[in-house]
């Protein structure tokens, strides 16, 4: 757990927003639940898409951002402004930082990249190397439904025990997720 009394909520999600108007609203959504229950917000640190959304509710709604950037990537994107803003070399320390700032995890839909970092923290959960820190989905429109039943034939294949299937927890709405973070 971080040394700081207040608990910082790591959202994973799109650098884009997606085709469906659902996705950005649900990340306006979970930014306002994020700074109305009085938690920090870890993110990617770009300005565009799901991340964005998330990120300008969160701080309209009283959140403390810390955004963590690869330099490259800045090139790219410009960061959003008016955060706690730290420039890693690489996307590995940029991930490592933002594994070790945080107290929860909240995947949203996302490309290559999300899934690289849900994937990433599952396997860290996995090996004991993350503990005590809950995995949330939000699994808007069933985004994350094949993934799912990835995990269902890696058991039945015998490659993934069923027990890490209790490393994360599935949430279809943020009504739900936050009665969830109440309690945390």
């Amino acid at each position: 757990m971080n040394k700081n009394k207040k608990k910082k909520i790591c959202v994973f999600c799109g650098a884009s927003s997606g085709k469906k108007n659902k996705n950005q609203q649900v990340a306006n959504e979970l930014g306002k639940i994020i700074g109305d229950l009085n938690f920090d917000l870890v993110f990617g640190g770009g300005s565009r898409g799901l991340m964005g959304h998330v990120a300008r509710s969160a701080n309209f709604y009283g959140a403390k951002i810390y955004g963590i950037i690869p330099y490259f990537l800045t090139q790219k994107e410009p960061p959003l402004e008016n955060i706690n803003l730290t420039v890693t070399k690489t996307m590995r320390t940029r991930k490592a930082e933002m594994y070790k700032l945080s107290s929860i995890f909240i995947i949203l839909p996302g490309g290559i990249g999300t899934l690289d970092e849900f994937i990433e923290v599952l396997t860290l959960i996995q090996l004991n190397q993350i503990k005590n820190k809950p995995v949330l989905i939000l699994n808007i429109n069933d985004y994350w439904k094949a993934i799912f039943e990835m995990f269902e034939n890696m058991i039945r294949e015998g490659f993934l025990d069923k027990s890490n299937l209790e490393n994360f927890i599935e949430f279809q709405n943020t009504k739900n997720l936050k009665s969830f973070l109440k309690s945390f």
